[in-house]
């Protein structure tokens, strides 16, 4: 079993519609959010991959997990947005991983030692550990929900997935 990871909302909805998150606690020790995560991913119940967030939550397959280094998410605040930036101050104060897609939060996990992951990495590590057998199709969902993936990454992911 992997490391505890703290996720953005981007690959949280990303997974919740893929209908993956109950495989989390199978690849990684602990998945949490944080309040501004989860308001994000929750505010409309309607969106795609709310309902399923709501029973992960319920079910324990994320957990919700309060930030005490606000200091920290107040410097995050002025480059990212809330989600992201509770989460990287979250994956810092407890030495987790970020799982986190944007590219701008992931400079800025980056550029402050933060471990990251992305949502593509999970999929590679879901296929390789047995509990996904093919990601193609997966990748396919995504962009017909309108996530935005290169052709390049595409080709990555499927090489690095054997596929």
């Amino acid at each position: 079993m992997g490391r505890v990871i703290v996720a953005d909302t981007g690959p949280l909805i990303a997974l919740a519609i893929l209908d993956l998150l109950k495989i989390m606690p199978k690849m990684f020790s602990e998945v949490y959010i944080t309040g501004g995560v989860l308001e994000e991913a929750l505010r409309d119940k309607s969106k795609p991959g709310a309902v399923a967030i709501n029973k992960a939550l319920q079910d324990g397959f994320i957990k919700r997990y309060e930030i005490k280094n606000t200091s920290f998410i107040k410097d995050l605040s002025k480059l990212l947005d809330r989600g992201e930036a509770e989460s990287l101050a979250l994956a810092n104060q407890i030495n987790a991983i970020a799982l986190i897609d944007e590219k701008r939060g992931r400079k800025v996990a980056v550029s402050h030692n933060i471990v990251i992951i992305g949502t593509a990495a999970v999929l590679i590590k879901a296929k390789q550990s047995g509990h996904i057998k093919e990601i193609k199709p997966l990748l396919q969902s995504l962009s017909e929900h309108g996530y935005r993936l290169s052709a390049g990454l595409i080709n990555h992911v499927l090489n690095l997935g054997g596929e």
